[in-house]
């Protein structure tokens, strides 16, 4: 059986069609959570029995997973098994396969859930874990929870409003994301402030500018912003802010050296023929798509030349940084000034 999609996943819990091992992993932990609780609350009940409901996590050892394999459910249709963070890369040859032995004869009453809530394979040991995918693939069911698309969280967010009752535009869901990025435990939390405070209605972009907390990412295109439309005030504000959130000169900078390079990248492109969308794909902005068209709309301020230049002044100053500037502050509020200046002319 071939790995299913997370719509496979819900159409075989809705109908109810269990199988005897599922392992569910990949980037998306919260979903990998979110669907483990789902399996265990529609097979073992929101309040298992302690007879037919077993817990075991990294620290376990194969012997005691493999001896509840056969366990009798005690006035329930199922033995089940939740295992969070099988370790495979840290198991021996014997163990695994004691435990692939088990997984091809399993009694028709045993379900094993294995969710990789945390776990991430080592590199170096990858064979280890596309044994295990192999070895449930023969015998259950296997979803990889692959990061989402910036238009399916987008989806997904105008879902868990409507869930509450309100509703939230296509442009303010991209918002958020742009806000408060990629991660779902990230946006669950602001979707989850948004509408405890909205309470009924629309989530405005007012709302969402007053209330998603913005990451480093989204506070550094601000002061970029500042900076290509040569409003110095705004620009320092900026700056200051960072500074009062504590955030490492180091990652502002390379921020900062991230959002010149999408410009120029964008630039280039435009110059060529090309277009943002093309861009995206030949570098990877999966789920990040909107940088380039932010970048694409700050570029238009500068000519190549002085993108080029700017590029120029950020390597210079993290060859200053990286030499052990003890005024890391100053070298990033010079570093604006120069910025500014650099595209002072075609703001004229």
């Amino acid at each position: 059986m071939a790995k299913l999609t997370e719509q496979d996943l819900k159409r075989n819990i809705k109908e109810q069609s269990y199988k005897n091992v599922y392992l569910l992993y990949g980037d998306e932990k919260m979903l990998v959570s979110m669907y483990a609780k789902k399996l265990q609350e529609k097979i073992a009940g929101k309040s298992p029995s302690d007879f037919s409901f077993h817990r075991f996590n990294e620290d376990s050892t194969i012997e005691q997973i493999v001896s509840a394999i056969d366990i009798i459910p005690f006035a329930d249709p199922y033995n089940y098994m939740a295992v969070t963070d099988l370790s495979v890369d840290k198991l021996s040859e014997n163990d695994l396969k004691i435990f692939y032995k088990a997984l091809e004869d399993l009694p028709p009453t045993t379900v094993i859930v294995i969710a990789m809530t945390t776990y991430i394979p080592d590199k170096k040991k990858m064979n280890a874990f596309k044994k295990l995918i192999e070895a449930v693939d023969k015998n259950g069911i296997v979803v990889e929870f692959s990061k989402k698309s910036q238009a399916d969280l987008k989806k997904l967010l105008m879902g868990w409003a409507a869930k509450r009752g309100l509703t939230l535009k296509p442009e303010n869901a991209a918002k958020i994301t742009e806000y408060a990025g990629t991660d779902l435990n990230a946006l669950k939390n602001e979707m989850d402030k948004l509408c405890a405070y909205v309470g009924e209605g629309e989530i405005t972009a007012d709302a969402v500018e007053m209330l998603v907390t913005k990451n480093l990412a989204a506070r550094v295109f601000d002061m970029t912003d500042a900076v290509t439309s040569g409003n110095w005030d705004k620009a320092y504000k900026c700056l200051d802010l960072l500074f009062y959130r504590r955030e490492e000169p180091v990652m502002i900078l390379s921020e900062l050296s991230n959002t010149y390079t999408d410009m120029y990248r964008v630039r280039v492109a435009v110059e060529s023929g090309m277009r943002a969308e093309d861009v995206a794909k030949d570098f990877d902005y999966k789920r990040r798509e909107f940088r380039l068209k932010k970048a694409e709309r700050a570029s238009a301020r500068l000519t190549t030349e002085d993108i080029c230049s700017c590029l120029e002044c950020l390597a210079e100053v993290n060859t200053e940084m990286n030499s052990g500037s003890s005024n890391k502050r100053l070298l990033l509020e010079q570093l604006i000034a120069k910025l500014m200046m650099t595209g002072k002319r075609v703001r004229k």
